[in-house]
């Protein structure tokens, strides 16, 4: 059931999605509320299920993986088969985001790996269990990618993040992974939960947070919202492009980063070479935006497709 949203729960949304571990004292100065009053809106969140997760964006990068992304296309599959597949990659370690699309594909998957060897070895040991349902897959690598604040939400400040870009390779240690474990798909969780979950005084983690934060291991404490719940349509749009160069790249980029309705950008390595997120109202509103993109990117724009997100089952920047 879908749920409607007034201007101060969209700032409270917003303002969770900027930092999910604001405290409720600071939500609460920051909107213009009682802390009681938001303590009520949060719990009113969590009973229709507004918010999927909590979660920690980890530059995965700096640690040496890459993202691959997998498409696949179902035959002769029930419900109970997709239910295992989709069990399959749930529980995989490897696996950060896992969701029910409808278009070209049936299911999305996107892995983390360090290397092509590994993925293979990744993607094989599914194939081998799951292959007699998989009618056709499509793998992307993604080279680089801008994840943008939901400013469609509130007037709030355009914020980028942007992973894929080469980097020094950070090691972690036990008591930093323990943490990130943790953090990862519950990034609001309190100091001493933390502490009780990991075995870990407050002082060491409270110094170790501070130091992913300072070497940018630990980007963002982020809210990721049931899109579904709000009535919002959350969609992929893939492109295969010509001629493009570094300035139409550039041209692209700028105004996917400028529009207040896109999330994310990626920069493909595979059959398709870009793929962008929008979130809108509607599907009339979605082809508002493409035909404008058709437009302006005419002479780069060779071939798209359109993917609609209807579940999220996984989202988990460290899933190891």
């Amino acid at each position: 059931m879908a749920i409607k949203l007034d201007k101060k729960d969209k700032k409270i949304l917003t303002l969770l999605d900027g930092n999910a571990r604001y405290s409720n004292s600071q939500i609460a100065k920051r909107v213009g509320l009682s802390k009681p009053a938001v303590e009520y809106r949060l719990k009113r969140f969590e009973k229709n299920n507004v918010i999927f997760a909590y979660y920690t964006v980890v530059d995965f990068t700096k640690l040496g993986y890459s993202q691959y992304k997998i498409y696949f296309k179902f035959q002769d599959i029930t419900l109970e088969d997709e239910k295992n597949i989709i069990e399959y990659w749930n529980k995989a370690n490897n696996s950060i985001w896992i969701a029910q699309i409808r278009g070209k594909w049936d299911l999305a998957v996107s892995i983390l790996a360090r290397s092509n060897f590994e993925f293979g070895r990744i993607l094989n040991s599914f194939m081998n269990r799951f292959s007699k349902f998989i009618l056709k897959k499509d793998v992307l690598l993604t080279e680089y990618s801008p994840i943008y604040a939901r400013e469609y939400l509130t007037e709030t400040k355009p914020s980028e993040f942007v992973y894929g870009i080469p980097t020094k390779i950070y090691k972690l240690d036990k008591t930093d992974r323990e943490i990130l474990k943790v953090l990862s798909t519950n990034a609001r969780i309190p100091i001493i939960e933390l502490a009780g979950k990991t075995g870990l005084t407050r002082d060491v983690i409270n110094y170790r947070l501070k130091k992913l934060l300072q070497n940018k291991i630990i980007v963002q404490f982020r809210a990721y919202p049931n899109l579904h719940n709000l009535e919002i349509n959350h969609y992929k749009t893939i492109f295969r492009t010509k001629n493009f160069d570094e300035k139409s790249e550039k041209g692209i980029k700028s105004y996917v980063a400028q529009h207040k309705k896109a999330t994310q950008f990626l920069k493909l390595i595979g059959s398709w070479d870009l793929e962008i997120e929008f979130e809108t109202e509607n599907e009339d509103e979605l082809y508002k935006i493409l035909t404008d993109i058709r437009k302006r990117f005419s002479n780069v724009i060779r071939d798209f497709a359109i993917l609609r997100i209807t579940k999220t089952f996984k989202y988990d920047y460290y899933p190891f």
